[in-house]
């Protein structure tokens, strides 16, 4: 299925529908009279499978149509409206992280059209704070700390601005950049002098670490996705105890799930239904490597005799982690018959 559908109501409407199909392979359009059932019916599926939706037509048809399938700017679709001289591009739904303002701009070029975008960030040039995310790949702890963090941005309010990752801090011109140190020593002092009203903090340290440093203030946690985990795992080990070691190993050096990028182990246990079930559970594809890849770097890490019997080579966590890329922070972490290494890009 293409990733955009085009839908159009008048003649009118109708050529402009074409033109913009022509101009871009991802765009399909949908002419009312010409869809069996009419457009009304192909919502339901395009607004759960496609990128994004453009009606030609008044915002009124376009908001009374996917009403009933909005849920939240994390999964809907982009909502484009477009007046059928073709004169305007409005940004209707999922602005940042639906992409339909990057869209809008990028339509309105092609039709030499007006683009049309009313999030009180972009009209402020100021870099949203889920925009912000996007671009980096940071997970967001809380859609509504961002959206309360964002606010106080467009508010003009001061921010201080924390970060473990070496990305460029988020664009705004009220911006207070923040040494970790500074939450265990004058975060306080700071907070007056510079009359901070709201924290940004871009981390992979657990959560309840990220609140408790930085109160009383706002804040919004940012999570990098940096963590790479190597996992090994005795035969028929379910899921529920590979999330368990994997919670305890992540504890045991103040780290947050949120931030796993990667899973990986032995090829050998690629079938290890407990394994598979871990990964899908967090949206992760596994990698798998050989036993030769292992064996090419396992002298660089502890060494197992049992392991070795086992499944041919003398370690597979810490080794599979480090192939991921990244340091090793947490070399073995052992708990009933699930082993597990974490590597930090």
């Amino acid at each position: 299925m293409k990733k955009i559908a085009v839908y159009s109501f008048t003649e009118k409407g109708k050529l402009l529908g074409e033109k913009l199909s022509g101009l871009d392979s991802q765009i399909e359009h949908f002419y009312n009279a010409k869809t069996a059932g009419g457009i009304r019916s192909l919502i339901p599926d395009d607004f759960k499978n496609r990128d994004a939706l453009i009606f030609i037509s008044s915002t009124g048809i376009a908001v009374r149509m996917i009403k009933d399938y909005i849920k939240d700017k994390t999964q809907d679709p982009a909502v484009l409206v477009i007046d059928d001289m073709g004169r305007f591009v409005i940004s209707l739904l999922s602005g940042h992280l639906g992409g339909a303002n990057a869209l809008t701009e990028k339509i309105a070029k092609l039709l030499g059209a007006v683009s049309v975008i009313t999030t009180a960030s972009d009209g402020r040039n100021i870099e949203a704070v889920d925009l912000f995310a996007q671009k980096n790949n940071y997970a967001i702890f809380s859609m509504e700390d961002a959206k309360i963090i964002t606010s106080l941005m467009v508010d003009g309010k001061a921010i201080g601005f924390c970060s473990e990752d070496k990305a460029a801090p988020i664009n705004y011109p009220n911006l207070f950049i923040l040494q970790e140190k500074d939450f265990n020593s004058h975060l306080k002092t700071l907070t007056e002098e510079k009359k901070l009203e709201g924290l940004i903090i871009v981390s992979n340290k657990k959560r309840e670490t990220v609140s408790a440093l930085s109160r009383p203030l706002p804040i919004v946690h940012l999570v990098p996705k940096n963590l790479n985990l190597g996992i090994g795992l005795k035969k028929g080990v379910d899921k529920e105890t590979v999330a368990e070691a994997v919670k305890k190993a992540l504890d045991s050096i103040n780290k947050d799930l949120i931030a796993v990028k990667a899973i990986t182990s032995i090829d050998l246990k690629q079938n290890e239904k407990g394994l598979l079930e871990f990964a899908k559970e967090l949206k992760i594809t596994p990698v798998f490597f050989s036993k030769s890849q292992i064996e090419k770097i396992e002298d660089n890490f502890e060494k197992s005799e049992f392991v070795k019997r086992t499944v041919g080579v003398y370690n597979v966590s810490a080794p599979s982690a480090f192939l991921l890329g990244g340091k090793i922070i947490l070399d073995k972490f052992k708990h009933e018959g699930v082993t597990v290494s974490v590597a930090e890009e």
